[in-house]
């Protein structure tokens, strides 16, 4: 009987590591996981221009921006603007907190405070996400290190 109780602790300890590890797997140890289906828009038409005051950076030689749609201001994108290297990746996130007559950069804790999306990852160029009134970033992997620009409300 000993034996049997034994062999039952082992059998769910082992169930027990591999259903942590597939959930790792599938869900990583982010809060928020980059997903294409999280995007709002493929292609938008358009001109984008870059948003400046640290919602765009510079990274280990890649300049990497958070660009606005000029014509109708409603969707977001991030892009290695220029520096990338084989394995970099690039996705844009946005609140799911609305910032109403607000115009500008918004804290981290803000931006979250309600959640977010992320909307990505691609090699080189993001699909859009809708910012009007939203808080958006743009992020990206290089070299095995992430970095995120400021959180942007246009």
């Amino acid at each position: 009987m000993k034996n049997i109780l034994g062999i039952r602790r082992l059998a769910l300890s082992a169930l027990a590591i591999v259903l942590a590890a597939t959930a790792l797997m599938a869900f990583g140890t982010t809060s928020a996981q980059a997903a294409q289906s999280d995007c709002d828009e493929h292609t938008v038409a358009g001109q984008f221009r870059r948003v400046d005051s640290g919602a765009s950076f510079t990274y280990a030689g890649r300049v990497v921006e958070l660009q606005n749609e000029r014509l109708f201001d409603r969707f977001s994108r991030a892009e290695i603007k220029s520096g990338r290297q084989s394995g970099d990746r690039v996705w844009v996130d946005r609140s799911f907190r609305s910032f109403p007559n607000f115009k500008g950069i918004k804290s981290d804790a803000e931006a979250k405070r309600d959640g977010w999306k992320m909307c990505g990852s691609w090699p080189n160029r993001t699909d859009s996400v809708y910012n009007s009134n939203y808080a958006a970033r743009a992020c990206a992997e290089m070299s095995g290190v992430t970095k995120c620009g400021k959180w942007w409300v246009d």
